[in-house]
């Protein structure tokens, strides 16, 4: 009976040292999914940085391309980044060597320097065209 028993042990070890390795072996197999996960997305990044200088070409309306082609390009980068690639604010800090506060204040001055080129731009043509008619 007492060999049953250490027999019973010895098996109830052996389940649970191969359910322990199989957890260890899971969460290795998530680590590097995780770690190529981050390191493909960055290199896509790295593959966008013709289209980060450009944010300005997604626009088809004129106006709107000029207002953001006189965007300053770093605030153009963190658009960008932020709104056509949805990359999260820490990969961005990460990618531009920013800190978060720096990150979200070019963000939002360049919203802001796009509305205000924008509006300065609205105003010149309504100028331009009410100088024609006279």
């Amino acid at each position: 009976m007492k060999n049953q028993k250490n027999k019973k042990l010895t098996n109830d070890k052996k389940e649970l040292s191969s359910i322990i390795e199989t957890i260890i072996d899971t969460e290795a197999i998530i680590k590097i999914i995780e770690d190529n996960y981050y390191k493909n997305s960055m290199q896509n990044i790295d593959n966008a940085d013709v289209s980060i200088n450009h944010l300005e070409n997604i626009f088809t309306n004129e106006t709107y391309y000029l207002a953001m082609k006189i965007v300053p390009l770093l605030e153009r980068k963190v658009l960008y980044l932020s709104y056509i690639e949805n990359v999260r604010l820490n990969d961005i800090c990460r990618r531009l060597k920013l800190q978060k506060k720096e990150v979200i204040l070019l963000r939002n001055k360049g919203i802001n320097h796009f509305k205000h080129n924008l509006a300065l731009l609205y105003k010149a043509n309504k100028v331009k065209k009410g100088g024609n008619a006279q």
